[in-house]
């Protein structure tokens, strides 16, 4: 199935953002919130992208594209995880995005957790282009397979890029490739004995390097007392992958911990703090 979404936000009379316009081919659909008056953000608007399906299957080829007017404020959320089923063995599902922000424009993206189930394939992509005074907060939480259902790893292949440049300069490529079958993931120096991967990437063309950096040391010392960097369940840490970029990769055993962790960062520290 080829599925196709399009999302163009644009400013009303109120200073609020709204859709422009909205295209959308099943099993995905759009379901607006209504507008929640909190003190960051406040002419935002809060969006859920939905799917009928139970998610990837073999041949299944998802195209989203999302478009953000100058000065308009969006918040993207996920309905459920994103599960990408069983295949045979020499098909695979795709999903590739594309996102545009305009002068002014501010992006919020948190999707819920990828899981691989046995024998599944997946190539995606997310390419995303930034104008000036734009600040952008993307997770990605990637799961290893139905760790309850002894699925560790069982999954043929994940290859998944993140490109975010500015001005037509690349600040940001994050590429994935994880072929078990071939390349041990659950040994040292790589993923150990975690099952699950978060990134959270903000960007802020706005702010300069000095910002960022005094954004990390913020972070840490918000979040060390609850999140020490490492224990038995998760391992975390923060790199400036461009001046005005940064860049969480945090481990775990399970989804709920991360999901917590990025949550955290996004709602008490980095809007809050560079609003």
């Amino acid at each position: 199935m080829h599925s196709r979404l399009v999302l163009v936000t644009q400013l009303n009379q109120r200073r609020q953002t709204i859709l422009g316009n909205c295209f959308y081919t099943p099993p995905l659909k759009i379901l607006t919130l209504p507008h929640m008056a909190t003190p960051v953000w406040p002419q935002a608007l809060s969006v859920m992208q939905m799917s009928s399906s139970p998610g990837l299957l073999a041949g299944d080829h998802i195209d989203i594209e999302i478009e953000l007017a100058q000065q308009t404020q969006l918040y993207l959320f996920t309905q459920a995880f994103t599960r990408i089923q069983s295949m045979p063995q020499a098909a695979e599902a795709q999903q590739h995005t594309r996102i545009f922000l305009h002068e002014n424009s501010r992006l919020c993206y948190l999707p819920h957790p990828l899981v691989l189930h046995r024998d599944a394939a997946l190539t995606q992509s997310m390419q995303i282009s930034l104008a000036d005074n734009c600040q952008l907060i993307l997770g990605e939480i990637i799961a290893c397979g139905r760790v309850l259902n002894h699925e560790r790893w069982d999954f043929r292949y994940l290859s998944s890029r993140v490109t975010i440049d500015y001005q037509q300069q690349l600040l940001l490529s994050d590429n994935i490739f994880w072929q078990p079958n071939r390349q041990p993931l659950n040994v040292l120096g790589q993923m150990e004995q975690y099952t699950h991967q978060a990134c959270l990437y903000y960007v802020n063309t706005a702010a300069s390097k000095t910002d960022m950096l005094q954004l990390i040391n913020q972070i840490y010392t918000a979040l060390l007392p609850d999140w020490p960097l490492e224990n038995n369940n998760y391992l975390w840490g923060i790199t400036q992958a461009a001046d005005c970029v940064l860049c969480v990769r945090a481990l775990g055993i399970n989804a709920e911990s991360l999901q917590n962790f990025i949550y955290q960062i996004n709602q008490n520290i980095l809007i809050n703090k560079n609003d």
